[in-house]
């Protein structure tokens, strides 16, 4: 059955006649207005305020951050569906604006939580209106060391707008503006890139080979430009850390809100599944008849092709699968579905990618991607409403306990997907059906143990190569080639020299690596199945507590409690990756027997 009375979003329901209508022209001013209102109190504070005032301002902070961020995901979600439209983007440029005057209203009162003597913050966290904060004022004393003074970070936040903020948006009106041209055999077709690029997983290696080709050509047309913005993002970041005495990880790491030891572990434990990914790389190679695997060989199917999932289908296969494991995660999802969370139509005009957002203000969140009916898309839907279903969970809890980091963000979302597929492999009766199935489990292994630990050193090697300039497009395509052939063990005939220009993730200014939270995410998401799945409905309680504490605990005090976990330890994520191993032995197996 279907849920969703159709393909596309209700986002009227947020503010009704879209980014030119009176509805957001007047919630926009109206949160100017108060921010403007806060960013002279904050402005005001003295140097050593008293622990109420700064509690009364915080708590204001407080209230108004669900509405600017509300904002922010309606005036994305309206760029999105339609990248061409100008009011669209005219909304979305002007949200920079006030991002920027977000931004510098929590300059003055983070750093005098950073400096206040520690009297004084003591008796900040005594005040009772303002105990729900006490976790994110204990990081935000800690992160002190990572900021400037506070007239450089106020200088900063709004120089920011028409700096590094506008090299990102300068990337995403490019982006967002690119049309592929290609002909599959019928004449030629003019498809957005989103769409282009779902072709790269075709089973007709005809048409990923003319994919592949006429994408790389029309990203061509604007390497220089993303160079340039890339350039100017990485070098701003270079500036700012030289002066903070930072490297490039230490802020990441605090944002992602996990040790230097953690993210070591994980790398050290991808490196170990190299030759384990070579095996698979070679009997997929051997399943689709070729000597060596092209780029846009990685996300072709192996094994028996169905008919291809609808949407109305994929909904029906989720909600049940949710509803095995936990029963509010089906009754949330049929919300989600009914209630038209949910942007899935193909059409031309549409950004590439997808992404699940909240409308904090009325606790809701919105998806987006464009569907396709192949074996993938189900996966990719249980993937955002697993993001969404976590994000109902924090909805329940204090915004100031909301603060996901990235790391544990991709649970919830990896978790559903882990959830869905494992089903639909168990449920298949065909050997060859199994066979795709087990291709698809091992793309994403795939993906998280050897695509963006390469993405996570190539963003590294940016800064050393900012510091010897501005960075080309020869020199990044050279780098991007060489750091993907290492760590897909020279198993590819070619790579795709331009991935970083078409990977948004490197384009975003106010994230630097975007990347590896994705591969925690996916292992630890393993381990959260590993140690919830058996317990089926009966977990779900478990589960909610441990999704609840992701705003606002690190994930290392998360998994030692709640799992049992030392995430420092190479032998954790060693643990993580055994099941990968045992589908890559089937995999070689059915490969074998075919």
């Amino acid at each position: 059955m279907s849920y969703a009375p159709n393909d596309t979003w209700n986002l009227d329901s947020i503010l009704p006649g879209g980014p030119a209508g009176a509805a957001f022209e007047a919630e926009y001013a109206a949160v100017e207005t108060a921010l403007r209102e806060l960013a002279v109190r904050a402005a005001a504070l003295p140097a050593q305020p008293a622990p109420a005032v700064l509690a009364g301002l915080l708590l204001d902070l407080e209230r108004i951050s669900p509405r600017v961020d509300t904002l922010f995901s309606f005036t994305g979600c309206h760029a999105a569906a339609a990248a061409r439209d100008e009011a669209a983007a005219r909304a979305e440029a002007r949200m920079a604006s006030l991002g920027g005057l977000s931004a510098q209203t929590w300059v003055a009162p983070r750093d005098r939580v950073a400096r206040m003597p520690q009297a004084d913050f003591d008796a900040l966290l005594a005040e009772p209106a303002i105990a729900h904060m006490r976790n994110m004022l204990l990081s935000d004393r800690a992160q002190g060391r990572l900021r400037l003074s506070e007239a450089e970070e106020s200088l900063l936040a709004g120089l920011s707008q028409d700096g590094i903020v506008a090299w990102g948006q300068l990337y995403d009106v490019e982006a967002g503006a690119l049309s592929v041209t290609l002909d599959r055999g019928n004449g030629p077709e003019t498809l957005s890139a989103g769409q282009a690029e779902m072709l790269l997983y075709h089973d007709d290696r005809a048409v990923r080979a003319a994919a592949f080709e006429a994408v790389q050509a029309t990203w061509r047309t604007i390497d220089r430009r993303c160079a340039t913005a890339l350039t100017h993002i990485t070098g701003t970041r270079l500036t700012l850390n030289d002066r903070r005495g930072l490297d490039e990880l230490d802020e990441p790491l605090v944002q992602s809100r996990i040790a230097r030891t953690t993210l070591d572990a994980i790398m050290e434990a991808c490196r170990e599944a190299r030759p384990l990914m070579v095996r698979y790389f070679k009997a997929k190679a051997r399943a689709l008849g070729v000597e060596q695997l092209q780029w846009y060989d990685l996300g072709a199917g192996v094994g028996e092709a169905g008919a291809g999932v609808s949407y109305p289908a994929a909904q029906d296969i989720i909600v049940q699968q949710f509803g095995e494991f936990a029963p509010g995660m089906a009754t949330f999802a049929q919300r989600a579905l009914s209630e038209r969370w949910v942007e899935v139509e193909d059409r031309s005009g549409k950004r590439g990618g997808g992404f699940c957002t909240e409308v904090a203000s009325r606790s809701e969140t919105r998806i987006f991607m464009t569907w396709a009916a192949n074996d993938k898309a189900p996966a990719t839907l249980a993937h955002e409403l697993g993001h969404a279903f976590h994000a109902e969970v924090l909805f329940e809890r204090p915004v100031s306990q909301r603060r996901l980091p990235m790391t544990l963000a991709e649970t919830a979302s990896t978790f559903a997907e882990a959830l869905v597929r494992e089903a639909t492999r168990t449920q298949s009766t065909s050997p060859g059906a199994r066979l795709r199935l087990l291709d698809n489990s091992l793309q994403d292994a795939a993906a998280f143990l050897c695509n963006i630990p390469a993405r996570f050193e190539l963003e590294r090697s940016f800064y050393a190569m900012r510091r010897e300039g501005p960075l080309s497009p020869d020199a990044l395509d050279a780098a991007t080639v060489r750091l993907y052939s290492e760590w897909y063990g020279g198993q590819l005939a070619s790579v795709d020299p331009l991935f970083w220009a078409r990977k948004l993730h490197f384009f975003i200014p106010g994230i630097a690596f975007y990347n590896y939270p994705y591969t925690f995410g996916f292992l630890f998401a393993n381990l959260v199945y590993e140690a919830f799945r058996p317990q089926g409905a009966a977990a779900e309680a478990a589960y909610r507590r441990l999704l609840a504490r992701t705003g606002d605990d690190d994930a290392e005090t998360i998994a030692r409690e709640e799992l049992g976990l030392d995430l420092g330890d190479v032998a954790t994520w060693r643990r993580a990756i055994a099941g990968i191993a045992r589908d890559v032995a089937d995999y070689e197996a059915a490969v074998q027997g075919n």
